[in-house]
């Protein structure tokens, strides 16, 4: 499928395209990054060297921060309904195989202090939406877009940089084309040609181990009508791995590791893979549809840096994650939410070129913490034994399914609760935060990170907390109130005068935005008093939001500059100027 679009500022003629940014890639990350730009109404140009999107189900985690990006993007209900229902994803189990009692089991779902940990936390929850029904919802919303082109069966070649911006080859179905850009956006997968040509090198552990996925239709109902789960983690003598929950009911994938020492991709048949799904099973009396085989590697790497002058790493490109924890997709998701908003401000003026480097400022150091988490969570299954992704052979599956289970089954219920961050982390969610970019630290102490507590904080850097508000006697968040591509501010009635001159500013500017008065007589009403607590501010404080919905300044008493200080703190965040300390109010 090929998608284009003319707009005043793309031309498309046959053999030379023009756009505002390029993007290279297709994937989750890659049409996330057009419609946001889209949205800020700059054209963009995606070119993707497959025919179509994934046909493979690949990656299938979007959590609860993806999911308000989707939200502000008009899509989490078209996103959740292509997802696994909540009733069918309530947790994980460990078992020998399918048709058998599960040994242990971690719940996500219907805890109740979990629960309301996760709505606390968010207006929106996490959700398991396959790869290969995720990228259509998000193609569909590209297509609607007249500032948006998507290009399907063409591939870069090169591309040169000049002063100008980004000129690339790309080979087509009909020929050769060229494409101008003023920035380009890598957003092309692990082994990305954008990265390579670029010159940017890669830390960390490197390539962890080779994996199969097989993707397969099967009505397994009457093995799991009663156990509601998303994981199930496969252990016996003929196969370790993790079966993976499409739809709840006929859609599956199952991962395993194999040895490239040993073997090739190439032997894992759809007849040898149809028997090793009967192995998951347990069964021989199920019909089996193989619909894709996909060999893939594990990879820990972080790109040493995500910026190249004009060109900019996201996703994959910049930071292949293992998949153990779902935050591939994720923190690729976020790089671009936090990447287009200042591309659109640098495009149109209203920011110098040097906010951008706060891209790579910001997000390499969470790129980093959720590597290391991930490695983390492979290296615990692997200590524990439970290692069935990781490894081709597994001690545990050979004593699960041996003549005397009892102590290995007792092993799995006993170390399984200990794997719950690799399941539940709310706090790996929404804790992470920017310590230099775009900001203006207010000198508080930083919460302690923890990756399945998250503790709320309107801290700068940090992404400002959810909060139910009254507007007009109707109930919203305070997530609904940042509109992407606008800044925001929220100030307690002793500053109501602040509202009024931020505003003011934004306008004379040539910005997006909008101020909110939060109190009894305010623009927001607060019955539960959580603002004040979450934000952190005590009457006469503010919080100024950026677009991407993290804190870029905070005054946390009455003791804050007067409202002809607000163009010293919005030139700051822009990088226009650096803040003196002589702006810093107290804390």
């Amino acid at each position: 499928m090929v998608h284009s679009a003319v707009s005043d500022d793309m031309s498309l003629q046959k053999s030379s395209l023009q756009a505002e940014v390029m993007i290279v890639g297709a994937g989750p990350v890659g049409l996330t990054a057009a419609l946001l730009l889209g949205r800020l109404g700059i054209s963009a140009l995606v070119v993707e060297r497959n025919a179509s999107t994934s046909v493979h189900p690949r990656g299938h985690v979007v959590n609860a921060r993806t999911m308000e990006i989707f939200r502000s993007l008009g899509l989490e209900d078209q996103v959740r309904a292509e997802g696994l229902s909540a009733e069918r994803n309530q947790g994980v189990a460990f078992l020998r195989r399918l048709s058998e009692p599960e040994i242990a089991v971690i719940r996500t779902r219907g805890v109740q202090e979990r629960d309301d940990a996760h709505r606390m936390a968010s207006p929106s929850l996490k959700l398991s939406c396959p790869q290969d029904r995720l990228e259509p919802v998000l193609l569909a919303a590209a297509q609607r877009d007249p500032k948006i082109t998507v290009m399907f069966s063409t591939e870069l070649r090169s591309f040169d940089v000049s002063a100008d911006g980004v000129t690339a080859t790309c080979a087509a179905p009909d020929g050769e084309i060229r494409i101008s850009s003023r920035y380009l956006i890598g957003a092309d997968g692990a082994r990305s040609l954008v990265r390579e040509q670029c010159g940017i090198t890669m830390s960390g552990k490197g390539r962890i181990g080779r994996q199969i996925g097989i993707y397969f239709e099967a009505d397994l109902w009457s093995f799991i009508k009663d156990r509601p789960y998303l994981l199930w983690w496969i252990y016996n003598a003929s196969t370790c791995g993790v079966l993976i929950a499409l739809d709840g009911r006929h859609r599956w994938t199952y991962n395993f590791a194999f040895d490239p020492g040993q073997e090739s991709a190439a032997d894992y048949t759809p007849e040898r893979c149809e028997d090793i799904i009967r192995s998951v099973l347990g069964s021989k009396n199920v019909d089996i549809r193989i619909r894709s085989i996909l060999p893939w590697q594990m990879q820990a790497r972080l790109a040493d840096s995500l910026r190249a002058g004009p060109v900019f790493l996201a996703g994959d490109a910049a930071h292949p994650l293992p998949p153990t924890g779902g935050q591939g997709m994720n923190t690729g998701i976020c790089d671009v939410h936090n990447l287009t908003w200042k591309l659109a401000l640098v495009l149109r003026g209203n920011a110098p070129d040097s906010l951008l480097d706060s891209y790579d400022t910001e997000r390499r150091p969470v790129a980093r913490i959720n590597i290391d988490q991930s490695v983390e969570n492979a290296i615990k299954m692997a200590e524990l034994g439970l290692s069935g992704i990781a490894t081709a052979h597994s001690d545990i599956a050979t004593e699960l399914d041996g003549p005397d289970p009892e102590a290995a089954e007792a092993h799995v219920r006993n170390v399984a609760p200990r794997l719950r961050e690799h399941f539940d982390y709310v706090g790996q969610t929404f804790g992470h935060h920017y310590i230099n970019g775009a900001l203006i630290p207010d000198g508080s102490p930083a919460p302690v990170f923890s990756i399945i507590d998250y503790e709320p904080t309107a801290r700068p850097g940090h992404r400002a907390p959810h909060v139910w508000l009254r507007r007009n006697n109707d109930r919203v968040s305070t997530i609904d109130l940042i509109d992407f591509g606008g800044f925001h501010l929220f100030a307690t009635l002793g500053h109501r005068d602040w509202c009024n001159e931020f505003e003011k500013w934004i306008t004379a500017n040539g910005l997006a935005g909008k101020a909110w008065a939060v109190g009894d007589a305010g623009d927001l009403t607060d019955p539960d008093g959580e603002f004040s607590r979450a934000y952190g501010i005590e009457r006469g404080g503010v919080v100024l939001v950026r677009p991407d919905g993290h804190v870029g300044y905070r005054s946390k008493t009455p003791d804050v500059p007067p409202p002809d200080r607000i163009e010293a703190i919005m030139n700051a965040i822009l990088k226009k100027q650096e803040w003196k300390s002589s702006n810093k109010s107290a804390a």
